[in-house]
């Protein structure tokens, strides 16, 4: 009987916050946002721009989770009631309820996982873990209030390049810039991650294009995180199965039957610690050669170009015609890595990255190629490592872009 009241009580409660909500939610929101606007805008780190909607959206967000957790509890109840009327008091009931309990909670995790309150909570204090980011910038960038909207895509590479908050800060009030990397990032990844960049309504598509897209084989992280079964019909014809391992295409397609699967390392690190949870990062980075020649002849060897870069080709003007389709304008920044590493590649693989970023460019109308000797000359002195500058330098380019992005987004029109 006690159970009873409480989930009628519970229902109550959440009826009388939903009615609350459509009544003076945006007014509750405003009057949040004007007390606490400049902590939040803080924490947020420049992912949103209107205090006032971000609070109202995680309102509307902390309402729906609670009705979908209450649904739970009720079709527990409904089978429970049909275990009864069909089985009586069979203690294998228990068994039914375990299984409907996993596939319902897979339900509401796959439902919160278009939530930014979801992946606030799993990442407050947990430290940086790669898709939790992604998907709490994507869900973010749902609810920009901008007339022009830009996602930066690709590798580490291009957030390493371009700080969206020194973006965001110059040109946020018509054009505003949400990073959407993934690191290890290939050009069949980019075409992986499209369908994310949908409802982010973005008119420019900004990457920071390197060999590592083209030349450094098929394998990564991205896969595994975003290969769903959608996506497995193309992935068929193109014979992208042929260049992913195994493990690669069973852990996308696990994780998009599971989203609780698909969390996992969101969720050890959350209960674990940063620490725990990318110790093998750790290990792996601690075994790297300390002298960056030798790290960069090491380096070099895995730039090559074979099956892997005719299908990577393929992929990528495939992601241009997507976004060509979509309205949206595509800009490539042509772009490089420490020249300590450089000096020990092949340079055939340079000029024919070039002349394949020239074709697609010649191609497709709304592609807008920025050739190297249109951006900032870097030095080994400009690098953290081989692949990343250092935030001297990422200031420096991102200032370099700021007049060009104002051009570029001038050029496109505004989707609704």
């Amino acid at each position: 009987m006690k159970r009873h009241r409480f989930q009628l009580f519970a229902w109550i409660v959440l009826l009388l916050g939903w009615l609350g909500y459509a009544l003076a939610g945006g007014w509750a929101a405003q009057l949040v946002a004007a007390r606490f606007g400049g902590v939040l805008m803080r924490v947020g780190q420049g992912k949103f721009n209107d205090a006032s909607l971000f609070v109202q959206g995680r309102f509307r967000e902390a309402l729906w989770l609670a009705t979908l957790a209450l649904l739970w509890v009720v079709a527990h109840r409904a089978l429970d009631w049909l275990w009864r009327l069909r089985a009586g008091e069979n203690p294998w009931r228990w068994v039914a309820h375990g299984v409907a309990g996993f596939v319902l909670l897979n339900v509401w995790v796959g439902f919160a996982a278009n939530t930014a309150l979801f992946w606030g909570a799993l990442g407050a204090g947990g430290g940086v873990q790669n898709y939790m980011q992604f998907q709490f910038k994507r869900v973010m960038a749902e609810e920009v209030d901008a007339p022009m909207r830009a996602v930066l895509v690709g590798s580490s590479q291009t957030r390493a390049q371009i700080d969206e908050r020194l973006l965001n800060e110059r040109l946020g009030t018509n054009l505003w810039t949400t990073e959407l990397h993934f690191p290890g990032s290939k050009a069949y990844d980019l075409l992986l991650i499209e369908p994310q960049l949908k409802r982010s309504r973005a008119q420019l598509v900004v990457c920071y294009f390197t060999e590592g897209y083209l030349y450094t084989g098929s394998h990564g992280e991205t896969p595994p995180n975003f290969l769903s079964f959608g996506q497995l019909p193309d992935a068929w014809r193109r014979g992208a199965l042929r260049h992913l391992s195994g493990a690669e295409i069973g852990y996308g397609l696990l994780g998009d039957a599971l989203p609780l699967f698909r969390c996992r390392e969101v969720v050890s690190q959350r209960l674990l610690g940063a620490a725990a949870a990318q110790m093998k990062q750790a290990q792996y980075d601690a075994g790297l050669p300390v002298d960056l020649d030798t790290r960069a002849r090491d380096n070099a060897r895995s730039f090559r170009s074979d099956a892997d870069t005719d299908f990577q080709k393929r992929a990528f003007e495939d992601f241009v015609v997507r976004c060509e389709r979509a309205g949206r304008k595509v800009v490539l920044l042509t772009g490089g890595y420490n020249p300590v590493l450089t000096r020990q590649m092949d340079p055939a693989l340079r000029a024919d990255m070039i002349g394949f970023l020239n074709g697609i460019a010649a191609r497709h109308a709304n592609v807008v190629l920025v050739p190297a000797s249109a951006l900032p000359e870097q030095t080994a002195a400009d690098y953290d490592d081989l692949n990343h500058v250092n935030v001297p330098m990422q200031r420096r380019f991102t200032e370099h872009l700021v007049a060009l992005m104002a051009e570029w987004s001038a050029e496109s029109k505004p989707q609704p």
